[in-house]
């Protein structure tokens, strides 16, 4: 139980701050309290067994393009960085693939 809040936390703190990274960095305004409440809901997700990954990207999707109004680079980049973090997340404290 403690190794799946652990992952929760640290997913949701690592996901936050490389977002963060990634819209300062590209440009794209997005709404600190909104990418809080986005990373913390899809780390959530992505602790899911099977389907929470692809649940977690998709929802990330929907909300970062509906908050934001940029290309979509930056998101893809969002993605691509998010699943890592939560597959490194989920390896390292759930020992899940």
């Amino acid at each position: 139980m403690l190794s799946i809040a652990l992952a929760f936390i640290v997913g949701a703190l690592l996901t936050t701050g490389c977002l963060w990274a990634i819209a300062t960095w590209s440009g794209a305004p997005v709404p600190v309290v909104d990418l809080v409440l986005i990373c913390v809901l899809c780390s959530g997700l992505a602790l899911l067994p099977r389907a929470g990954w692809i649940l977690a990207m998709l929802i990330m999707t929907l909300l970062l393009v509906r908050t934001t109004d940029v290309d979509p680079w930056p998101i893809v980049l969002m993605l691509v960085s998010s699943t890592i973090i939560w597959f490194v997340v989920d390896m390292l404290f759930l020992g899940l693939l």
